[in-house]
């Protein structure tokens, strides 16, 4: 346990700590070390001396990185730099979609995450010249364990994603999303209270059995965070199941106007809002399509038909993305799990607390998430149309029906567009001429010829069915104009 001695001999710095241990009841020697450094500070004066400071470290117990030393300023310092570059790159493609329209939110938790490595790993650069630093070396810790908690949770999002992108039924169910965000909550709760075990046996004298308790709760949280790490692709797994008919039936509403997941690519601006217009044209029922991720290569029924410069999208480099980062911070997770299963102290710390696991785990992997991120550009492959306006979602509609409007005809003529409104009132002259040419007009009671009205035309076809029964009638007794541009979505 951490009540051992760092030597054999007794020395006046283990007596200094025990001095102070006895003052506090006897505590387990592995706690309280803030505790230790301000008693150490007023008894001996602001510069603590190594040898007290190196004892005193001895019994603490190991950290996935061990502690660190002034060695490890300038890794700390080019970590801290390397992830500040991430950060720049994640904020400046989050602003460029925000000035086009394209919302992709997740950015937000990456820019977060980027904040975290970087103020982590400058406050373990400020830590490794003196040790006695406790508060900016706590810090620090907590701002490089939680970083892997939002990759892991961010992954979650785009699997589920690409759950419900396959299964649109499933995927909007109101008990799955009840399944993901107490899954979420549960996350938050865990890493508060790994935060909090990992504070306290620093900050406070505690006894052996508190220790040993907040040791296992350590240990829990970090097995549980092993197992958040394969819901992500687990949720990925069970997205290949075949899909349903009621899945293959269902409308889904895609970004269509996304052409390309390239890495220097951006949509055209005001894309997203111009298709969230289009729908006070569409059907009631179309504004409540299921919202999923775009892809050309599928083989459910779209609000809006695909367009030959669109390209194909696919998702297989979607899902490599998704499992591949999963298991690059996985790595991490296991080593800092390894580490924490090893109750020893800091003097006799193992090859899994070793600085240049850390370093590579917390450090090289993780900029090669984010290297995969950016250049994957996620936010075009999972990026989800954003929820249709309220003063859209509102306004409601007839159903379609076999009888077609008005306003629009077969070669795409529409009314409403002046290009197109000359060459509909030339067709439509035509058709009437056709009709007129082809009647006789009746004579009124004077015996002057009027014009053939349309009242004329019903009253003829129907005295015609009469005489030869209903059954000869072919088509309804009014003119129809048919289109088919109310049945193209």
């Amino acid at each position: 346990m951490s009540n051992s001695t760092t030597t054999d001999g007794y020395t006046g710095a283990e007596g200094i700590l025990n001095l102070a241990f006895a003052l506090y009841n006897n505590p387990d020697k592995g706690t309280g070390i803030m505790n230790l450094v301000n008693f150490a500070k007023n008894l001996l004066g602001p510069e603590v001396p190594p040898a007290i400071v190196a004892h005193g470290l001895g019994l603490q117990l190991n950290l996935f990185g061990s502690y660190p030393e002034p060695k490890d300023k300038a890794p700390s310092i080019v970590f801290a730099v390397l992830f500040g570059i991430v950060l720049v790159i994640h904020t400046v493609i989050f602003l460029i979609n925000c000035s086009r329209g394209h919302y992709f939110w997740i950015s937000i938790a990456w820019i977060f995450y980027s904040v975290c490595k970087v103020i982590g790993f400058s406050l373990r650069a400020y830590w490794a010249p003196d040790a006695t630093r406790i508060q900016a070396g706590l810090t620090s810790e907590v701002f490089l364990i939680v970083p892997a908690v939002i990759i892991l949770s961010a992954n979650l999002i785009l699997a589920q994603r690409l759950f419900t992108w396959r299964h649109p039924v499933g995927g909007s169910r109101k008990l799955f999303w009840a399944v993901m965000m107490l899954l979420y909550g549960f996350v938050l709760v865990l890493v508060g209270i790994t935060i909090a075990a990992s504070f306290v046996p620093y900050l406070n004298f505690i006894t052996t059995e508190a220790y040993v308790k907040w040791q296992h709760v350590v240990q829990f949280s970090s097995v549980c965070l092993i197992a958040y790490s394969f819901c992500s692709i687990s949720l990925i797994a069970l997205s290949f199941w075949f899909p349903t008919s009621k899945d293959e039936n269902l409308y889904t509403y895609q970004p269509w106007w996304i052409e390309s997941f390239a890495p220097f690519y951006f949509v055209k601006k005001n894309a997203a809002q111009y298709a969230e217009a289009s729908f006070m044209r569409r059907n009631h029922n179309h504004r409540h399509a299921i919202r999923v991720i775009a892809a050309s290569s599928h083989h459910y029924k779209m609000v809006k038909g695909l367009t030959n410069k669109r390209g194909d999208l696919k998702h297989n480099w979607s899902i490599v993305i998704v499992i591949t980062t999963t298991l690059l911070i996985l790595i991490g997770v296991i080593g800092r799990c390894i580490v924490v299963f090893q109750p020893t102290n800091f003097a006799h710390s193992t090859k899994a607390a070793d600085p240049w696991l850390m370093y590579v785990c917390w450090g090289i992997l993780e900029l090669l998430v984010n290297v995969i991120y950016i250049l994957g550009r996620v936010d075009l492959r999972f990026y989800r149309p954003d929820i249709l306006p309220a003063t859209v979602r509102a306004i409601v509609t007839a159903e379609q029906t076999y009888y077609p409007s008005s306003d629009e005809e077969d070669d795409g003529f529409h009314r409403d567009r002046p290009e197109t409104y000359g060459r509909l009132q030339e067709k439509r002259q035509q058709h009437v001429g056709g009709i007129m040419s082809d009647s006789v007009s009746p004579v009124t009671a004077n015996g002057e010829i009027r014009p053939k009205s349309a009242e004329d035309d019903v009253s003829q076809k129907i005295s015609s069915a009469s005489s030869h029964g209903l059954d000869q009638i072919t088509e309804p007794p009014y003119p129809v104009i048919s289109t088919g541009d109310d049945f193209k979505f």
